[in-house]
């Protein structure tokens, strides 16, 4: 282009133009190559085995929570890779979300995986009598729902994957029975909470293979004991530390939870709270609080000194239910003993639920069987007003 007084004011145009493209936050090449198309950036014709060896590099703590990257990888390795992996993600479609999910839903479950369930959950919601026990709704759920969908949500948004938006719009799930709470009576509680007082755990001295020497460990019982008295979940009370804790007063502020071997913040905003703690549970915290005490210590400890883990102390749990003979149920069965008897006991809902760190709806849903029935107490309050009736002619006013 020659330096000409038209062509200076053609350039001053464009350049007008290519400014005001760059400060919309658009792409000004279109304005100086209008025949020639814009190049593509989107990713495509990359599988899905392809993407998730590079996304699931990303996904560690302090990004994701242990578990759910943990979950990440079971879910995508284990499920999705063995039929889906090979398909690209620009190819995919809701034929192939729904496939997946039926031959999930239709998958026996693995003997050993089977075996590490309670008792109570080996026979599913959706099993016929003598048919083996298939994957669970949820878990089913939780793979294409949580991880796929995940997986899937990062490539459009990340990396300009063009992704088909209605991929799971087919998916139809079976209605399913949730489990409801399953509290131990407090006869049952009491025995749970001896044998953890009286019971002699081994502990290796030494290096691995050397002596075992069997003692009582305290931090064992009032662990059991704070979850049944308090209805804390077991992540959470695995993650107090001694600086949490104002004895005196008989509180602790909760901000933290552990699991797998990792603190974070507690799972929901509603479990940061204060929990009130029964005189007797202030007692046994006492009898176990170190002489020279530092705020950051954990007030749990297993036999090696380190924070309980509740999932390896499950070990322990279990055993204890095996030597009473009593329901085979998880940790959480702690929480359901307390709530449910504070319901019965005609608990104040409010107080209940900064308590626990749930919600109203969500104690009347799973606890509400457990609520005094009130209908008769309140229409008590209302027989003065009410129509008086005849002898003999009782129920006459309910005729029409």
């Amino acid at each position: 282009m020659t330096d000409a007084p038209e062509n200076r004011k053609h350039a001053e145009k464009l350049a007008q133009l290519i400014g005001a493209a760059i400060g919309a936050g658009k792409d000004p090449r279109a304005l100086l190559a209008p025949d020639r198309p814009p190049q593509a950036t989107a990713r495509t014709g990359v599988t899905v085995r392809e993407y998730f060896e590079t996304w699931i590099v990303d996904k560690h703590p302090p990004l994701v929570r242990k578990a759910q990257a943990r979950d990440y990888r079971r879910h995508i390795e284990g499920y999705v890779l063995p039929t889906l992996g090979e398909v690209a993600l620009d190819r995919l479609t809701p034929r192939d979300i729904v496939g997946r999910q039926a031959e999930l839903l239709a998958r026996p479950l693995q003997e050993h995986a089977r075996r590490r369930l309670p008792v109570n959950q080996r026979v599913d919601e959706q099993q016929t009598v003598g048919e083996p026990r298939t994957l669970s709704v949820k878990f089913v759920r939780n793979i294409l729902l949580g991880s796929l969908r995940a997986l899937l949500r990062d490539a459009a948004r990340i990396d300009e994957v063009p992704i088909r938006s209605n991929l799971f719009d087919g998916l139809q799930w079976p209605r399913g029975i949730v489990p409801g709470p399953e509290p131990y009576e407090p006869e049952q509680r009491d025995r749970i909470l001896a044998w953890f007082k009286t019971k002699r755990f081994g502990l290796h001295v030494g290096r691995p293979g050397a002596s075992i020497r069997a003692q009582i460990h305290p931090p064992y019982y009032t662990f059991v004991h704070t979850l049944f008295w308090t209805g804390l979940r077991p992540s959470e009370a695995a993650g107090w530390h001694w600086g949490d804790a104002d004895l005196v007063r008989g509180i602790v502020r909760f901000v933290r939870s552990r699991h797998l071997g990792q603190e974070r913040a507690t799972k929901t905003r509603a479990a940061r709270r204060t929990v009130v703690l029964m005189p007797q549970t202030v007692d046994t915290l006492r009898a176990i609080q170190p002489l020279n005490v530092r705020p950051e210590v954990p007030v749990f400890t297993n036999l090696q000194g380190g924070p309980i883990e509740p999932k390896a102390f499950s070990t322990h749990w279990y055993a204890c239910l095996r030597a009473l003979g009593l329901p085979i149920r998880g940790l959480y069965a702690t929480k359901d003993s307390f709530v449910s008897l504070a319901m019965s006991r005609d608990a104040n809902l409010v107080w209940l639920q900064e308590q626990t760190g749930g919600s109203l709806a969500t104690l009347r849903k799973h606890y509400g069987r457990w609520m005094r029935t009130e209908g008769a107490d309140q229409l008590k309050k209302l027989e003065d007003f009410g129509p008086q009736l005849a002898p003999g002619r009782a129920g006459s006013e309910a005729s029409f």
